[in-house]
C-alpha cells in the first residue's frame, strides 16, 4: 500500500479517507485546525517536516490554491510532493490550448476507461493565463501533455508554443490540431475584429468579444455607401456576392495551409473536415468549431492512448452563440447539403440576439447594423 498523508479533516476529507483507507495507508493528516486526531490517526499542523515525509493529498476544493502556496513555501513541488485530492491513483494529464480547449476535456471525461485513469489539470485557457507561461514544475511532473499546434509566433508567449512545452515536459506529448481560423473556408466575408471606419462592437462581461466578433464586410461596405434598407441588404447578401471560383480558391487555400500544419500532429483532423464539409455545419464562424470536430479529435486522442474512442459520448452544443450566416453563393459553390436556413437558433446566452425566435439573415443584418453601426 502506498503511503499518504491526507491534508483537511473536513466533508471531502472524511469522503475520501472512506474511499481509500483500505487502498492507501494514510500514515496521518495535517490541518491549520485545532484539531488532534482525525479517525484514530494524528492531526499535525503544517509544517516543512510534517508535509515532506509522504505523499500529501489535498482533500479541498475551496482552499486548494491557497494550500498549494502554503506547501510549495515550503520547498515542495505540485503533482510531485503534493496533489489534489481528485489526481490519487491517476495518471495526470495537462491540456493546452485555446478556448475549446475545455470541450475537449468534457469529451475525454465522458470515456469511463479515460476517467477512471487519468485526471485532468485545471489548466486556464492560453488568453487567460496571468503569468504567461505554464509552470515548469507541472511541465516536468505532468503524465500527459496535450497541446494545441500553438506557433512559437503567436501572440502570447514563446513558452506557450508547441515546440516549447513539448521540450519540456517529462511525460508523453500529443499535438493536436489548432483549428482556430479554419472556418474561414465557410466565412469569406468575415474579418476578425474592426472592419470599416466607424465599426463598434459592444462588449460585456458575458460576452466578451462582443454579439459580432467578425465584421461582414458587404454589410461595412453597403452601410458605407449609405444604404439603411436591411431587407435590400439581406437580399444582397443572397445573390452571387464572391463567384464560385473565388469561393472555390478560398477553401482550398484554407484547406492546404491546415494540412501543412496537420502533418506535424499526433492527431489529425482535415482528413474528417474534406470528408464531411458538405454533409454537415463544421464551424460556427471562423475561429470556432461545432462540437462534431471536437468529439472527433477527442476521439482520437483516446486512440493515441490506447482507449477505446467508441467510449466517448456526446455532450451538449455551447459554441452556438456568434454564428455567422453562411452566404447563399458559398452555399451553391461548394454545394452544401445542410440546412442553414437560420443564423442563431439555440444560443448559450439568449443576449446572442435580441429576438427569442430562430434568427433568419434579415434579423441578423438588422441586428449587426444595430450594434455595429448604432442604427436604430
Amino acid at each position: 500500500m502506498k503511503e499518504i498523508v491526507i491534508w483537511g479533516t473536513g466533508v471531502v476529507s472524511r469522503s475520501l479517507f472512506y474511499r481509500i483507507s483500505t487502498v492507501f495507508d494514510v500514515k496521518y493528516f495535517v490541518d491549520n485546525s485545532l484539531v488532534d486526531r482525525f479517525y484514530g490517526r494524528e492531526v499535525y499542523r503544517p509544517t516543512r517536516e510534517n508535509c515532506s515525509k509522504y505523499l500529501v493529498v489535498v482533500a479541498s476544493d475551496t482552499y486548494y490554491k491557497e494550500i498549494a502556496q502554503q506547501l510549495s513555501g515550503y520547498g515542495l513541488e505540485e503533482l510531485r510532493d503534493f496533489i489534489p485530492y481528485q489526481a490519487l491513483g491517476k495518471k495526470i494529464v495537462l491540456v493546452h490550448g485555446n478556448c475549446y480547449k475545455h470541450w475537449i476535456e468534457e469529451y475525454l471525461r465522458t470515456s469511463e476507461t479515460f476517467d477512471r485513469q487519468f485526471w485532468i489539470y485545471p489548466l486556464p485557457r492560453i488568453y487567460h493565463m496571468q503569468q504567461g507561461f505554464i509552470s515548469e514544475h507541472l511541465l516536468k511532473n505532468c503524465d500527459v501533455l496535450i497541446s494545441q499546434d500553438v506557433q512559437e509566433n503567436n501572440q502570447f508567449d514563446e513558452r506557450l508554443s508547441f515546440q516549447y512545452l513539448s521540450s519540456h515536459a517529462n511525460g508523453k506529448v500529443i499535438c493536436i490540431p489548432n483549428v482556430f481560423g479554419l472556418g474561414k473556408f465557410l466565412f469569406p466575408q468575415a474579418i476578425l475584429g474592426k472592419g470599416q471606419a466607424g465599426w463598434k462592437n459592444p462588449s460585456g462581461m458575458n460576452m466578451e468579444n462582443g454579439l459580432f466578433m467578425y465584421s461582414d464586410v458587404n454589410i461595412d461596405r453597403l452601410w458605407e455607401t449609405g444604404e439603411r434598407d436591411i431587407d435590400k441588404i439581406a437580399d444582397y447578401l443572397e445573390t452571387d456576392v464572391y463567384s464560385t471560383e473565388e469561393i472555390e480558391k478560398n477553401l482550398e487555400c484554407c484547406f492546404n495551409k491546415w494540412e501543412k500544419r496537420d502533418q506535424f500532429c499526433d492527431v489529425k483532423i482535415m482528413d474528417y473536415i474534406r470528408q464531411e464539409y458538405k454533409k454537415k455545419l463544421l464551424f460556427y464562424e471562423p475561429a470556432h468549431p461545432c462540437n462534431n470536430v471536437l468529439k472527433k479529435i477527442s476521439e482520437r486522442i483516446l486512440e493515441v492512448l490506447d482507449i477505446d474512442s467508441g467510449e466517448i459520448q456526446e455532450i451538449e452544443e455551447r459554441r452556438a452563440t456568434l454564428e455567422l450566416p453562411i452566404y447563399q453563393c458559398v452555399k451553391k459553390a461548394l454545394g452544401l447539403e445542410f440546412d442553414t436556413k437560420y443564423v442563431r437558433e439555440v444560443p448559450l446566452w439568449e443576449i446572442s440576439k435580441m429576438i427569442p425566435e430562430k434568427m433568419d439573415l434579415a434579423e441578423y443584418c438588422r441586428e449587426y447594423c444595430y450594434w455595429c453601426h448604432e442604427w436604430y
